[in-house]
């Protein structure tokens, strides 16, 4: 198993558990598997692309949760904003999420990214990715048992 976590940061290396458009960062872990261990490391950390583009965005408490209205949320303008996040997080599996916008889940399931939730009591990047593993392998034996 090889898999690429994105996890968004606050501004001191924490779990962001607002939006993740909203993210003054993602730190990129890579998760690989070696005999029955599972071997975790940080690949990099990156820039919201927003940062630079429109700093006073990420401080804005409407971008923090689903608060567009349905006409902001259809706007195909509004939409293709949100996909400046594949910038920074191509190529990931997952993103821990504490909330998210229903234009990033549809920016993430286009590019091939699973949404993992995590509880706000969760602040630590290294716990976040944890519990995504003992819920996929959960998840996985799971589907085991009731496919049987």
């Amino acid at each position: 198993m090889n898999l690429k976590i994105a996890i968004p940061l606050n501004k001191e290396q924490k779990i962001y558990h607002y939006n993740p458009w909203t993210a003054p960062s993602f730190a990129i872990c890579s998760v690989s598997s070696q005999e029955e261990l599972f071997v975790c490391e940080l690949s990099t950390i990156v820039e919201n692309p927003w940062v630079q583009e429109d700093e006073s965005m990420i401080c804005d408490p409407m971008m923090c949760s689903d608060g567009c209205s349905d006409t902001v949320k259809a706007d195909l303008n509004h939409l293709a904003d949100h996909y400046i996040i594949l910038e920074a997080i191509g190529g990931c599996n997952y993103i821990v999420a504490g909330t998210f916008c229903s234009n990033i889940e549809k920016v993430m399931e286009k590019g091939g990214i699973t949404i993992y939730p995590i509880t706000p009591f969760i602040t630590e990047p290294e716990l976040a990715i944890k519990n995504l593993l003992i819920g996929l392998k959960f998840t996985k034996d799971m589907k085991k048992i009731v496919h049987k």
